[in-house]
């Protein structure tokens, strides 16, 4: 047994060297950043810290608690939670957050991609070995591994952790697929393109992609076109259908929620259209660039670094004599239709399954490292064919090339790219002059580019990393708002009940706080709710998300919101609408007097409810209107006069609509207008400004005593408290960008008598839950009249409704707004049942099923036939 775990670890030396050396450069770049395990400072940036951060902490209270891994009512007022599972979580890896705890998520995510990084450069450098086209496994190998886990992909996108699968998996599926080539043995491709299907089939697509091309170049570059040929197309094909069986049990159920999502709602381009030039492309080979992570600028350039010697040694592949021509031409074929793939609209689109990324471009990036890298280790194994001349030559042409960037002053290129890239190219040069010349000293050559490799990695890149988040901003409140919790849940008898917070640290806070919530930022989140949102004056980009402000009452009561935790020290609760019921160091637990059921009857009118309005008053005004009879929960405040700076005077038609259009009198000055405010009552004002030529806007009381602040860049219904009548109010809108814009302004107080008659009107009308879990809901109403039961449930083909035992129709079941579930309802009293059910998970997992046991019968049927020829034989 000693003898064979040690014939083990020597065979698997390098691939070990690969893994250790990817995680020692993990610890060098934690150092740096004083980052786990060596200081606070956490991995999280953008998504990672507002999405699957929060995310990856829901998941770990779900299966450490046992709730269901289907549906989540916390976020964005409920959602398919398999669906973000599939999206974000599904990686293998994503369960050692189980091995931390919540608290330590942070933690956590920085092992996880640590681990992806060290199995990227471990699974190129197990390729290299295992591969008919390689065979070979070394310092050198073990250092290209390295390059490859930490390219410019990685640099670039580390943090959306998830797609590191497909980084980490694409060696072995290529290794699969050349033997299912060469061998006719598919089971590697087959279960490794499963698993990464399982894991991201995000990534799992591209992959495909790249496959069927990879296999079109690899079989013209090394085979005869034949019967063969015919053979391996099937086989390609069988084994490819195969592996999306083995993992449609992920794969249905994610195609359902994709199609109620933005990030298929894109249409196809109708001209074609290019992003960049060759030169500039060229320029993304080298070190210490800036990694490309936005859709929008000048610099919007694939991250494609993978090493200065990648580029010399794939240089040096064109001229080795024992590669075939049309080897040759086939990987250099494969090399220009991915640059294309980048380049062209067309292309890029169906790459992104057709869509384009609001940011975050050429995901697939890493295929081009992938197939770089692999010119570069064949030209290295065979460069005793290359005179010495060569060599320098091609070195002498990439430092020219990397000078001529400076001087030509490519985009994305800074001072330091070009020393640092310069530096390497010569050392590489003059390294691979001495391997080439000395075979002698080979061994310590292989060492020196090893370790050349590893300080391009540390030096060129350890810089470019965007990490600067304590954790302790991030997750050393969490204890008190969970003692918060305990007690609102007692006293809510752990039934059913919506909160938010006032400040949201997150986009995510109710997944990473466990609670049930209203805002969202996902993917996955239903484009149609984001609209509706946003409509109703919520900040949302109305594509995949909406947060939580302190909005108004009527909102609040449509979407059962029963408590808001105020976190922040410049919000005032107004005392008329809430009552402090708990209070646990920065958090204050305020009641909301007026929150209506889940669900309650309205007048089936209410399909004329027009929520498709720039002013978000008239949507809510719409609302309360058509669901309680009342005219004008909302009144407008009259504006009393303007004074402008530097601006043309508004007409009074547009100072009546609040669509402002202004202009300039002379650029380059300041620029500004101020509205005076006079309300005829006392009542709580309520303030919406959206434009993209102000950054904030102040409002404050004639004598100074009230003065607030909101940036506008994320617009959202401000609440300015409650105002007496006669309070005279300025609001205050400098211009910040432009010489003419537009600038929507709408002023409303609260008719409160309005309200609460309403308010009492629905009360009576709602549906008392009798009982509720993840995936059920049931619960008792009475109408009087055949009306619909409107809920703050996202609307979802996913749910069934069951009326006094009954499984309602297609026509009984309604969309009201466009985005929440609604029931149809005959006068009496009912019996509702909502049931949730994961569409295409049950035949998913038939096909899953299905497809295991045609895989095992293609292992063992063939087995068994050569058992009987054998025996016949005998």
């Amino acid at each position: 047994m000693k003898a064979k775990l040690k014939a083990w670890a020597y065979n698997w030396r390098f691939i070990m060297l690969s893994f250790g050396t990817s995680l020692g450069i993990m610890l060098l770049i934690a150092f740096c950043y004083d980052m786990f395990p060596f200081g606070d400072i956490t991995i999280l940036r953008m998504d990672l810290y507002h999405q699957y951060g929060p995310l990856l902490a829901e998941l770990y209270d779900r299966l450490v608690h046992g709730q269901s891994l289907v549906y989540s009512w916390q976020f964005g007022g409920g959602g398919s939670f398999l669906g973000n599972f599939f999206n974000y979580l599904s990686s293998p890896l994503s369960f050692v957050v189980l091995l931390f705890g919540h608290k330590n998520t942070t933690d956590a995510i920085a092992f996880i991609i640590t681990l992806k990084a060290a199995l990227s450069a471990a699974t190129l450098t197990y390729y290299f070995k295992e591969s008919n086209e390689y065979k070979t496994s070394s310092f050198l190998t073990a250092g290209f591994g390295v390059l490859y886990a930490f390219s410019g992909y990685f640099i670039a996108y580390y943090w959306n952790f998830m797609w590191l699968d497909g980084m980490m998996l694409l060696p072995i599926i290529i290794l699969g697929l050349e033997k299912l080539i060469d061998e006719g043995r598919g089971l590697l491709y087959c279960l490794s393109l499963a698993l990464l299907m399982f894991s991201t089939y995000y990534m799992a697509y591209m992959v495909c992609i790249f496959c069927v091309f990879y296999a079109i170049c690899y079989y013209a570059g090394k085979h005869k076109f034949g019967k063969k040929l015919a053979v391996s197309i099937g086989k390609f094909a069988g084994y490819s259908v195969l592996a999306g069986g083995l993992s449609a049990f992920s794969l249905l159920p994610t195609f359902y929620c994709l199609r109620t999502c933005s990030a298929t709602s894109d249409s196809f381009p109708t001209e074609i259209s290019t992003y960049f030039d060759v030169f500039d492309f060229l320029c993304q080979h080298l070190a210490a660039l800036e990694p490309t992570i936005r859709s929008s600028g000048e610099d919007v350039l694939p991250n494609i670094f993978c090493g200065i010697i990648t580029v010399i040694l794939a240089l040096i592949y064109l001229y080795t004599k024992s590669i075939p021509l049309k080897e040759k031409v086939s990987r250099f074929a494969l090399l220009l239709f991915l640059f294309l793939s980048m380049n062209i609209n067309y292309l890029n689109n169906i790459w992104h399954a057709f869509h384009f990324p609001n940011d975050l471009p050429y995901r697939f990036s890493y295929c081009y490292s992938f197939v770089l890298i692999t010119l570069a280790v064949k030209a290295i194994l065979r460069l005793h064919e290359i005179d010495s001349k060569t060599i320098l030559t091609i070195g002498l042409g990439v430092s020219a090339f990397i000078v001529l960037a400076e001087e030509i002053t490519s985009k994305n290129v800074k001072t330091e790219t070009v020393i640092i890239s310069l530096a390497f190219a010569i050392v590489y040069t003059i390294a691979l002059k001495v391997l080439k010349d000395h075979k002698a000293q080979s061994f310590a050559m292989s060492i020196l580019l090893f370790c050349l490799m590893f300080a391009e990695v540390a030096i060129a890149n350890t810089d470019n990393y965007d990490i600067d988040q304590p954790k302790k901003n991030y997750a050393s409140d969490y204890p008190d708002f969970k003692v918060l919790k305990s007690k609102l849940d007692t006293r809510e008898k752990d039934k059913f009940y919506r909160m938010e917070l006032t400040d949201l640290r997150t986009r995510m806070d109710n997944s990473w706080y466990g609670y049930n919530g209203l805002s969202v930022f996902s993917s996955m989140a239903y484009e149609r709710s984001a609209n509706l949102h946003s409509n109703l004056g919520m900040f949302s980009n109305y594509i995949n998300s909406y947060t939580y402000n302190p909005q108004t009452p009527v909102y609040n009561a449509m979407f059962s919101l029963k408590y808001v935790v105020n976190n922040s020290t410049a919000i005032d609760m107004p005392s008329n609408f809430y009552k402090k019921v708990a209070t646990v160091d920065k958090f204050d637990a305020y009641e909301n007097l007026y929150c209506l059921p889940l669900g309650f009857t309205v007048p089936s009118s209410i399909d004329a409810w027009n929520t498709i309005d720039a002013n978000p008053f008239n949507v809510q005004n719409s609302f309360w209107s058509i669901a309680t009879g009342n005219q004008d929960v909302f009144e407008k405040i009259p504006i009393n006069d303007c004074l402008y700076y530097n601006i043309d005077n508004f007409g009074e038609d547009e100072i009546e609509s609040g669509n402002l259009v202004f202009y300039t009198q002379n650029e380059g000055q300041n620029s500004s207008f101020t509205l005076k405010l006079i309300p005829e009552k006392t009542q709580n004002i309520y303030v919406y400004v959206e434009s993209s030529n102000v950054d904030t806007i102040t409002i404050r009381s004639e004598d100074d005593s009230f003065l607030k602040s909101q940036t506008i860049d994320e617009p959202y219904i401000f609440d300015l408290g409650k105002h007496k009548a006669g309070e005279v109010l300025y609001l205050d809108v400098p211009i910040t960008e432009g010489s003419s814009g537009f600038v929507d302004c709408y002023i409303y107080g609260l008719n409160e008598e309005a309200f609460k008659t309403g308010f009492e009107a629905l009360q009576n009308k709602g549906m008392e839950i009798t009982s509720m879990s993840d995936t059920k809901l049931s619960g008792t109403v009475t109408a009087k009249n055949n009306c619909t039961l409107y809920t703050s449930i996202n609307y979802d083909d996913s749910w069934d409704v069951y009326i006094d035992g009954v499984k309602a129709s297609e026509e009984q079941i309604v969309s009201i707004g466009g985005a929440l579930l609604g029931v149809r309802l005959d006068s009496g009293t009912h019996n509702i049942e909502f049931k949730y059910h994961a569409q295409g998970l049950s035949i998913g997992l038939l096909i899953s099923f299905a497809s295991l046991v045609i895989l095992i019968a293609t292992i063992l049927i063939p087995k068994f036939f050569k058992k009987e020829e054998k025996e016949a034989l005998v």
